[in-house]
């Protein structure tokens, strides 16, 4: 073989160990795009991922954000999907599943603005899984003309009345609900100890349910309650959105569902980076989660075509601006900021 050849073939032996070598590794590969499902029961899903797709485009242009859909209470593994978002009721579910990925509470954008017993509902063995975006629970909301609502503290002070409130109190989901927060109130405990004695109390729910409602949903107990049926009803406070003509003399506050001090039990709807995700991807993922919890979104997203949509949200600062227009935000703040709040969770 000739010098040259020899030379030639070094050269060509130098080039393929260089390429190899700049190859990237499994998860190391550049991204360009990153696919992520949003809450699917939000008031306006699509419009919360305009949102997210606005800003990122500010941030990241040259990351295309693939939609993609995921019902954490009913779909399977998140197969293909990076970002999810989930209700922290099935937290120990979803984790011992192995879907879910632990973020560096360091690695969350003004952490301090998000309010601690949501960090904490998130919080599995010292690893928190993922950043807390939205509340949400069963209220009171009511007419303040109404004597005996504005004044109750307790389910059992509205004892002796009748169909005085809209509440889907057939509705399998619900009524789950209402037994766990009726048991937790007596407890006094988000995790009370036994599965019976909520005979009583479910008894006076159904009292007080206006009987045509109690099959109803969200929009259907708002659109009943605006149009002067009943004095309230019972719901997330998303609901108040489809109220127009009672809007202005409507209250809305925690009620214990006992005859013990109210436990006020919340759900937090959170949103993480599946499993298998890792390197450059992973960090993209954990931007992308800022995003998706930041305050100036959030803010933006609860109002829609000059409407306010009520939604209760895990971060403190977006509150006072929204109350600035809309005064029932200060209600929504003193209920997001209750010291003795704490996360729903279902083992």
């Amino acid at each position: 073989m000739t010098s040259y050849k020899r030379i030639t073939l070094r050269i060509a032996a130098a080039v393929l160990l260089l390429t190899g070598l700049s190859t990237p590794c499994r998860g190391e590969t550049a991204v360009d795009s990153l696919t992520y499902a949003v809450y699917p029961y939000l008031p306006d899903a699509g419009y919360y991922q305009e949102l997210i797709e606005q800003r990122w485009a500010e941030i990241e242009p040259d990351i295309r954000l693939v939609r993609a859909e995921w019902d954490c209470y009913e779909d399977g593994v998140p197969e293909g999907i990076d970002v999810i978002m989930y209700d922290a009721e099935g937290r120990d579910r979803l984790i011992g599943a192995g879907w879910l990925q632990p973020i560096d509470p360091s690695r969350i954008q003004e952490i301090d603005d998000i309010y601690p017993f949501a960090l904490e509902g998130l919080t599995v063995d010292g690893k928190l899984y993922g950043i807390p975006v939205f509340l949400c629970g069963n209220f009171l909301i009511y007419d303040i003309s109404c004597g005996i609502l504005a004044g109750a503290e307790h389910l059992t002070d509205l004892a002796g009345e009748s169909e005085l409130l809209a509440i889907s109190s057939d509705d399998k989901l619900n009524r789950k609900q209402f037994i766990f927060e009726i048991l937790a109130d007596i407890w006094g405990e988000p995790h009370p100890p036994v599965e019976g004695g909520a005979e009583e109390m479910l008894a006076l729910i159904d009292e007080l349910a206006i009987d045509e409602y109690q099959q109803g949903n969200s929009a259907q107990l708002a659109a009943a309650y605006d149009a002067g049926v009943g004095s309230g009803y019972i719901n997330f406070s998303e609901s108040m959105r489809f109220l127009e003509e009672r809007i202005s003399q409507t209250d809305i506050k925690a009620i214990s569902f006992s005859d013990r001090d109210n436990l006020p039990l919340l759900y937090v709807d959170a949103v993480s980076v599946t499993a298998g995700v890792e390197g450059p991807r992973y960090e993209k993922c954990v931007e992308l989660m800022n995003v998706i919890a930041e305050a100036d979104v959030l803010r933006s997203l609860s109002v829609q075509d000059g409407r306010p949509r009520y939604l209760l949200l895990a971060r403190r600062s977006p509150y006072a601006a929204l109350a600035e227009e809309y005064p029932l935000y200060h209600r929504l703040e003193a209920l997001a900021s209750d010291d003795n709040n704490r996360v729903i969770v279902i083992p």
